[in-house]
């Protein structure tokens, strides 16, 4: 895979680690979908940028800190696995989250047109046709 697709979704992620909700977007297509897995989140997956917007907002406002770092980018065909460590901590809660994550990204002409949270690593892995 090309170099310019990564530098896209590591923006992505620098974008949000800097709470720049709008500068994440702005790297999608506008008419992105987010894959939410049903056993880990009751709500509708949000479509377009605007919906992206609110619901990445809505998540970041119920953590205290919430730092998504990618660790591996893995080019799958038209898709890109990435390997995320995750530090976090709930509102108001003194428990806080290292967890091992992998996220999904679909691109074309550039722009990240589907993005796929998973939980398990080993899941976005077979999603995207990867062994491992």
């Amino acid at each position: 895979m090309e170099q310019a697709p990564l530098d896209q979704i590591r923006g992505f992620y620098d974008a949000l680690n800097r709470d720049d909700v709008d500068a994440a977007v702005e790297l999608c297509d506008p008419e992105v979908e987010v894959y939410l897995n049903p056993d880990v989140v009751a709500a509708l997956a949000p479509r377009g940028r605007k919906e992206v917007a609110e619901y990445l907002r809505g998540w970041f406002d119920s953590w205290d800190k919430y730092t998504p770092r990618p660790e591996e980018f893995v080019p799958a065909g038209d898709q890109v696995v990435v390997l995320v460590h995750l530090h976090a901590r709930g509102k108001n809660s003194r428990f806080e989250i290292e967890e091992d994550m992998a996220d999904v990204f679909t691109l074309e002409d550039g722009r990240i047109v589907k993005l796929r949270l998973y939980v398990d690593p080993t899941v976005a892995r077979g999603v995207a046709g990867i062994a491992g």
